[in-house]
């Protein structure tokens, strides 16, 4: 059966095929096994949406039970501000400016002018091509905005990145689900462009379907280890719950819209529960290590601001949004779940870790070397309770210099400079050529409100020097 055929299956026949007396028994040889992986990842989650990082609004339960059996890191960072960036770093294990991407990838003029690639290259090595060719069965799930979408319809699929099976919505080729309410107007374009079965349907089912999807692929692949990337859109405005999510969230929030995101968050972490209940039912939780985050902080948009109202989406206090390199743009909660192989109930504080140090992780997981290129690091100390001391320097760019300005938060507040850098608990960020610098201690000083670019003069230039090594060395 394929992918795009799944949507037909009941979830009740999917979980039959996994019941088997065969699959009961494979269930029993899972601990000899390397572990399946399921890398959730939400699109525009903020810092503090779940209850577990500080919600009071509503309650995120299943993720919570995962965070609060599993282990917690909160100074986890992605890669970029923006979506597309993000995820380069994810799959890549380098930072997104390496491997050409600065923003999200749009149309072939915009991507030109602001130096961004139409798409990710194949050619590079990616956590799906590293588990593929260690014996997984791989699969791509979701949205996925690394190439193939407006007016480029001749990008990769994501098959061609080590993924086995694909099915995507938002800015992929391939089989694919459009949109037919919201953003229609991109689904139309990628519909003109071919390239891959297709069908509509409405925003809100999208992650049930997903979820559907993710247990039948489960089903079919279980006699190896297998990795799903389970990518959602839940949380990327407009957001769009279905009415009984919304009647039961309706007035916790600060204004309609965020009634509105409050309940996409509530109704996906009902359907990511009931996924992980399906998964157990079927044997494969005693050895499946789930991680969970999201790829950039919250909706910056401007209308709620001229509305008095705040955006929906929340930092827990963090300075700074989506398109913005102060820590509520790119920091996040990343929940690691491994049954049986995790120092349950652990909350790390102390692990600087980023998108990047994924593919590391999986390669130290499985005991074979991270690829060439990678610069991330093993985190699998953290799973064991065991914080990660020291790393390499972290760094990011949003644009490219000497390029046209992106996207920016609509609240000056939250307006960074678009390039950073991460050593120890120092953070620097700059513009163009070294310009509008600002430092900040990050343990002394997490919601970056003491500019100590002029107090420490030489941490200042020691980073600052950094920095530009690095954008120097970038392609062109």
């Amino acid at each position: 059966m394929s992918l795009a055929a799944i949507a037909a299956v009941p979830p009740t026949a999917a979980l039959a095929q996994g019941s088997s007396p065969a699959r009961a028994a494979e269930a029993g040889k899972q601990t000899e096994r390397r572990p399946n992986i399921l890398f959730i990842l939400v699109d525009d989650m903020g810092f503090g949406d779940l209850s577990v990082m500080g919600n009071r609004k509503v309650q995120t339960p299943n993720l919570d039970r995962l965070a609060r059996e599993g282990v917690l890191l909160t100074n986890f960072y992605d890669a970029a501000p923006i979506c597309s960036s993000s995820r380069a770093g994810f799959l890549t294990g380098r930072f997104p400016a390496d491997v050409g991407f600065v923003g999200i990838t749009a149309s072939r003029a915009r991507n030109a002018e602001i130096g961004q690639v139409d798409w990710l290259d194949p050619k590079l090595p990616t956590i799906a091509r590293l588990l593929q060719q260690n014996g997984y069965k791989t699969a791509h799930i979701g949205k996925w905005h690394l190439g193939g979408g407006r007016d480029i319809g001749d990008a990769p699929w994501p098959t061609a990145y080590g993924f086995d099976k694909s099915f995507t919505t938002f800015e992929g080729l391939g089989p694919r689900v459009l949109v037919s309410d919201e953003e229609r107007f991109l689904a139309q374009q990628s519909d003109k462009l071919g390239e891959g079965p297709r069908f509509w349907e409405l925003k809100t089912n999208l992650t049930g379907l997903y979820a559907d999807m993710t247990v039948d692929f489960v089903a079919q692949n279980s006699e190896k280890p297998w990795f799903v990337n389970l990518w959602l859109n839940d949380i990327h405005d407009p957001w769009a719950p279905d009415d009984e999510s919304l009647s039961d969230v309706m007035g916790k929030g600060e204004s309609s819209d965020d009634d509105r995101m409050l309940a996409s968050l509530v109704k996906m972490d009902k359907t990511l529960g009931r996924l992980v209940e399906r998964l157990d039912q079927m044997g494969e939780m005693d050895n499946t290590l789930i991680l969970f985050t999201s790829d950039n902080g919250p909706s910056p948009l401007a209308r709620y601001y001229e509305r008095g109202e705040t955006a929906p989406g929340s930092t827990e206090g963090l300075r700074g949004r989506k398109f913005s390199l102060y820590e509520g743009g790119i920091r996040q909660p990343l929940i690691l779940y491994w049954r049986g192989h995790m120092k349950a109930g652990t909350r790390d504080e102390q692990t600087v870790a980023q998108g990047v140090d994924l593919l590391p992780t999986f390669a130290g997981i499985l005991g074979v070397k991270k690829p060439a290129g990678s610069v991330g690091i093993d985190l699998s100390p953290a799973l064991r309770g065991q914080p990660v001391a020291k790393r390499p320097d972290l760094f990011w760019a949003y644009g490219k210099e000497g390029r046209p300005l992106l996207g920016k938060p609509s609240q000056p507040i939250d307006v960074s400079p678009r390039f950073a850098v991460r050593e120890g608990d120092w953070k620097l960020l700059a513009n163009d050529g070294g310009a509008d610098v600002e430092l900040y201690n990050l343990a002394r000083d997490p919601m970056e409100k003491q500019d100590m670019a002029a107090n420490e003069p030489e941490v200042r230039g020691r980073l600052l020097a950094k920095l530009k090594k690095w954008l120097a060395q970038l392609p062109q």
